[in-house]
């Protein structure tokens, strides 16, 4: 094999890690908030330790849980959806093919959490996002109130 053929593999290897932290690209009007929130986020999340972070997004494990910052309110999400609520903190949450994706609805900024289904109960690593929740995003609508 060639040197540049090594190189090209290496490089695709790298590009397709593990570790990589999935896009996120919240509104200007979020992007310090989501930045400062990211940046206080716990090294280990139920259990896991961190496997990655970008300005606006952090993972934990593998298979990643994988939280990002300044995302849009859920297409399925109504205000008479059921919410779930951790610590003070309400979620509203989806089932998806291999796990849960929660959406804090009713927080500035939006704040989503994917749980692969290796994490039971699914609602377990929101227990160790509640405090940095709770800190560093504001309740902006009933949703988001826990009382």
């Amino acid at each position: 094999m060639s040197r540049r053929a090594f190189v090209l593999i290496a490089w695709l290897l790298v590009g397709c890690s593990s570790d990589e932290v999935p896009a996120a690209e919240p509104p200007a009007d979020q992007a310090r908030a989501c930045r400062t929130l990211v940046s206080a986020l716990p090294s280990r999340v139920d259990g896991d330790l961190d496997s990655g972070r970008s300005q606006y997004a952090a993972a934990w494990g593998d298979p990643q849980i994988v939280l990002k910052c300044g995302v849009a309110v859920p297409s399925g999400y109504e205000k008479t959806s059921e919410m779930i609520a951790v610590n003070g903190v309400a979620w509203f949450g989806e089932e998806q093919p291999e796990g849960y994706l929660f959406t804090a609805v009713g927080r500035t900024p939006l704040v989503e959490v994917y749980v692969p289904d290796s994490h039971q109960p699914e609602v377990n690593p929101l227990v160790d996002l509640a405090e940095p929740m709770q800190k560093y995003t504001e309740v902006s609508g009933p949703a988001g109130v826990v009382e």
